[in-house]
């Protein structure tokens, strides 16, 4: 070998400085796209709002492809909150709300709420169509649907609230009108949106 050519096979490799130079570019671009990345608490209760109202609508869905009573039960005592779904599927009328009947729903079994939402209205006001106020405005904090994917008893409307732990001023609220209907709404600048 002569000495030109073992030169160049030293040469071949990248040097310390960069390298170096390299890793810092990656770290300043992680610093300023990383954040974009981060759920903020308004999110994160918005997220947790939609969870519920796809799992009603699914819920509701169940409802009417199985001709069966569907029940939606939501613990709000529970540490974090949750919610149950359960059908009817002996046709009885009687929910005896076993790992059976939650089965049967064929979607999303109990749920917990993420670790830092839970059930409740924070510093927002109510919902205009809410004369209730407290934070699940449905009778013994469950909705029933029936064969038609209406609430029962008929007509039975509500609200579920949810709020972040950490700041009370991010709600969002789930509305259920008596034909079954689910319509999501955010608290923002002190009016729901």
């Amino acid at each position: 070998m002569n000495p030109r050519s073992i030169r160049r096979r030293l040469r071949a490799g990248f040097t310390l400085i960069e390298l170096l130079l390299v890793v810092a570019m990656i770290g300043v671009m992680v610093a300023i796209i990383g954040p974009k990345f981060r759920i903020n608490e308004s999110t994160e209760v918005q997220l947790a709002g939609m969870q519920i109202v796809q799992d009603l609508e699914l819920a509701r869905t169940r409802a009417l492809a199985t001709r069966s009573d569907v029940r939606f039960l939501f613990e709000p005592g529970s540490t974090p909150g949750a919610y149950a779904g359960y059908l009817d599927h002996d046709g009885n009328g009687v929910f005896a709300q076993s790992v059976d009947e939650m089965r049967a729903l064929r979607g999303f079994g109990r749920r917990e709420l993420p670790s830092r939402v839970e059930f409740g209205r924070g510093s927002a006001d109510p919902l205009p169509t809410d004369g209730n106020g407290s934070d699940i405005t449905f009778a013994d904090d469950r909705i029933l649907f029936n064969t038609r994917g209406i609430t029962e008893p008929l007509g039975t409307s509500g609200v579920i609230y949810l709020t972040h732990t950490a700041d009370e001023s991010k709600v969002t609220a789930i509305a259920v009108s008596g034909s079954g209907a689910v319509r999501l709404w955010s608290w923002r600048d002190g009016e729901w949106q």
